[in-house]
């Protein structure tokens, strides 16, 4: 069994006592999924994952027992989000005969609690196709990423290169679409890479310029090394979006180029910002390359540890070390006015992400495709390792302090001590015991989701009570602060704290009285 080994030398001593406790804890040795680790220093929560080749939704707890499952007819394509609302909302697949690779999704459905079908939207066609990932917004829309076919003849006249352009190219979409129920909507918004290019191939045309000048606009003829299968075509290959309120801005994984990019979504401009792989854009050399093929990239909620920051899971296929998976946090330079710095000849900053697990790079732990990772409210970090559906959870110091193996293949509920097969995940997220999602929900344990489970001594790390604890830390702090104020006035809440269902100016002085004291 493949093992997550830090090799911080002061964390190799808990790594292996933790190690030591989970297998006290439950008992057994030849345990293959399920739960390995659940130890003291976790974040106690429900845990939300969709594997990928089947089409359920599963909901667990720290114990690894299902607490909630949600049924379709479509296989994940690829992420699904808990709401606020109890409801989940999820990407699934359909066939296509045109768009064939990774991620394909092409449906978006939205289920309560009890499993109803409550929305459906397809967009699967010839033109255009939605895949991998999804983002529902404030205003209740959804933001999705799609492909959109371009002919051979439209990527030659954008300036593509005929050598490499085969019989179509894919252009990243993408969209906002206003739901309409129970089945279809609107797109509201969009935004194409197709209007954004840049290529100094023909310079008959207008998009024709050298790329480090126009560190805004997509080179039409770059394919970074190793690119994919199927690079001539799906020559981007987007697989994340994240939104930032506070900014109105969209980030978008780009894994296709080794970017993370930053668009803004109150217009259709080029791009504000790109980090990752500057000679996408013609500043830089191999040495300067920090991505490898990444996923997830998206802001830390505020609130939460590194608020504000990026988080990555960079998966790190054709690393020049190995390839060796990691994930990164990133402080993104910003400006007084908000703009992102570039001079004329450097590629946009920083050189180096602030934190990095592991330390060391470690050739056990890597993941070529899908996988991502979450910041948790106590500064640990939620990582799925998702070609193997591995999904654990690290301290600041990268010790081991969760673990746990998705038990669902293809053809269902895995046999506990049988190998893992076919158990991909493409993210996971988990949420906490005072998400609003959870208030009136029975949330009995309906045991573990594999068959014949092993025995289990395991037990949940249930928190004190604190009022005013929003973000679950363990402290009354700024980051409860900045929730509350984020949340005021809002009524049939989880934050209210004076019991009239509601958060207003009581509760709030009742934060302030406790504030910095710990639960």
């Amino acid at each position: 069994m493949k093992r997550v080994i830090n090799k911080t030398l002061n964390y190799t001593a808990i790594t292996l006592a933790l190690w030591g406790l989970s297998l006290s804890c439950l008992g057994q040795t030849e345990r293959t999924v399920g739960l390995f680790t659940n130890a003291e220093e976790s974040f106690n929560g429900y845990t939300l994952f969709a594997p990928v080749s089947n089409e359920t939704t599963y909901l667990i707890d720290n114990c690894g027992a299902e607490i909630n499952s949600w049924e379709s007819t479509h296989r994940a394509g690829m992420m699904a989000y808990l709401l606020d609302d109890g409801c989940i909302m999820r990407a699934g697949k359909t066939s296509s005969k045109i768009f064939i690779g990774g991620g394909l999704g092409g449906v978006i459905e939205k289920f309560s609690w009890s499993g109803e079908l409550l929305w459906t939207f397809t967009m699967a066609n010839d033109s255009v196709h939605l895949h991998h990932d999804i983002e529902v917004l404030p205003n209740g829309n959804v933001l999705a990423i799609a492909w959109k076919m371009n002919s051979a003849e439209d990527a030659i006249s954008k300036g593509r290169d005929p050598n490499n352009t085969g019989l179509n190219v894919w252009s990243t979409m993408i969209l906002e679409i206003e739901p309409t129920y129970p089945q279809g909507g609107h797109v509201v918004w969009s935004w194409d890479a197709w209007d954004h290019l840049v290529q100094d191939f023909d310079p008959s045309l207008p998009s024709y310029g050298n790329p480090r000048d126009f560190p805004g606009k997509i080179d039409v003829n770059y394919e970074a090394l190793g690119g994919t299968s199927y690079a001539a075509r799906d020559w981007l290959h987007a697989n994340s979006v994240d939104y930032n309120p506070l900014r109105n801005e969209i980030m978008i994984s780009v894994r296709g180029f080794s970017e993370l990019w930053i668009i803004d979504r109150d217009s259709s401009s080029d791009l504000k910002y790109r980090w990752g792989n500057p000679m996408a854009y013609g500043r830089g050399v191999e040495e300067d390359q920090v991505l490898f093929q990444q996923h997830n990239c998206h802001w830390i909620e505020p609130g939460l540890p590194g608020e504000g920051q990026v988080l990555i899971y960079n998966n790190g296929t054709f690393r020049p070390e190995g390839f060796y998976s990691s994930v990164e946090q990133v402080k993104l330079p910003l400006l007084i006015d908000g703009e992102y710095p570039i001079s004329a000849d450097t590629p946009y900053g920083p050189e180096n992400p602030e934190w990095r697990y592991p330390e060391d790079l470690d050739s056990e732990f890597f993941s070529q495709n899908v996988s991502g990772a979450q910041r948790l409210p106590n500064g640990n970090t939620l990582i799925c390792e998702g070609a193997s559906g591995h999904l654990f959870e690290v301290n600041e110091m990268g010790g081991l302090v969760w673990d746990y193996i998705n038990p669902v293949s293809i053809w269902g509920a895995l046999e506990q001590t049988t190998s893992a097969f076919g158990n991909s995940v493409f993210q996971a997220q988990r949420y906490a015991p005072n998400y609003a999602a959870f208030t009136g929900r029975n949330l009995t344990p309906l045991g573990e989701i594999e068959i014949n489970p092993l025995p289990s001594m395991c037990e949940i790390n249930v928190a004190p009570t604190c009022p005013g604890d929003f973000n679950y830390d363990y402290v009354i702090s700024v980051q409860d602060l900045i929730v509350a104020l984020g949340e005021f006035g809002c009524t049939n809440c989880s934050l209210d704290i004076d019991g009239d269902e509601s958060f207003g100016i009581s509760d709030l002085l009742v934060l302030l009285s406790a504030f910095g004291t710990s639960c």
